[in-house]
């Protein structure tokens, strides 16, 4: 869907045009669906950021059944020159959702924190933004990050434990295409790149396509073709929660799997010219198909597992 066809006549948006930022450098894009008990954190760690620049939050409210909505409007009347809140009367979906603000951003770069995620650091956009304009040839700057995990009524994160202290440094920085789909790089609550790279991403046969996940398909887009700069410092948190697409049992890890082998099928035609493009995607996908066909025991899915891998990569 292009992006111009997510903006109906049916959204709203409350901001104070008046005290806004003329011209942000940065706008935060924060996407949120039925996350009361997170977006305060959420929020409270994008305007606490410590900058010499103007930037904006623009909070992409999809039309939740909690108090999400009110947390959020609440929040805009508290920071009136940072704060923009969108949203529609019906549910849009995350895709559309995110494709909206997407469009409605106006500053140069873009970062992003979903409504159930957080920042940890408060330089963490001053940080990025002083490596990306070091360099032209630089599309997007990431940071290390901690997982949070649900325990009993509350949350445990990993404070002592950073994803990225087993990560080669080679895969943190530089030319990373052949690794776009390592879940542990590039996790989307880290990442600040340049809007014109999120657009001209968009509008590609593979930003246009509909698939169970963004993450992926964007790290492909920019790694192709633009470099890759690192922040070595933790500066924001994970949350893995119970209700989200990969944790929803057995058959929507499925669904999500199989929207992953139609990505790999359509990169590949959209890369058939690039000889880095990395060959154990597919393979990764089609074992973690049979892994979970088994465990939902669904034999047709093993069957398209097996078929595949047979196909692919012979026995």
């Amino acid at each position: 869907m292009p992006l111009a066809a997510t903006l109906d006549a049916e959204i709203c948006e409350v901001s104070d045009a008046q005290l806004l930022a003329g011209a942000p450098l940065v706008s935060v894009l924060m996407v949120t669906f039925n996350h009361a008990g997170y977006l305060a954190e959420a929020i409270e760690g994008v305007v606490s950021q410590k900058l010499e620049f103007p930037f904006e939050l623009i909070i992409g409210e999809d039309a939740s059944t909690d108090e999400t909505r009110k947390i959020a409007l609440e929040y805009q009347r508290r920071f009136p020159e940072i704060i923009r809140v969108v949203f529609s009367q019906h549910n849009v979906g995350a895709g559309a959702n995110i494709r909206r603000i997407t469009l409605l951003a106006r500053g140069d770069y873009i970062a992003y924190c979903e409504g159930d995620d957080y920042w940890c650091s408060t330089r963490k956009l001053a940080g990025q933004v002083e490596l990306i304009r070091r360099d032209q040839g630089i599309g997007v700057v990431h940071t290390d990050w901690v997982r949070s995990r649900p325990s009993g009524n509350g949350w445990t994160t990993s404070w002592g434990k950073p994803v990225h202290r087993r990560i080669r440094p080679t895969l943190l920085e530089g030319d990373l295409f052949h690794a776009f789909y390592f879940p542990k790089i590039l996790r989307t609550c880290t990442i600040l790149v340049r809007r014109d790279v999120i657009l001209e991403c968009e509008a590609t046969e593979l930003g246009l396509a509909e698939y169970r996940f963004g993450d992926t398909v964007a790290a492909a887009l920019i790694t192709s073709r633009w470099k890759v700069a690192y922040l070595p410092e933790v500066t924001a948190v994970y949350r893995e929660s119970p209700g989200s697409l990969l944790r929803s049992g057995n058959q929507a890890k499925l669904e999500f799997l199989k929207s992953c082998l139609k990505f790999d099928s359509d990169a590949r035609r959209f890369f058939h010219d690039r000889k880095d493009y990395p060959d154990g995607y597919r393979c990764e996908v089609l074992l973690g198909i049979l892994l979970w066909a088994l465990r939902a025991r669904n034999l047709e899915a093993a069957k398209l597992a097996i078929s595949d891998l047979r196909k692919s990569y012979g026995f």
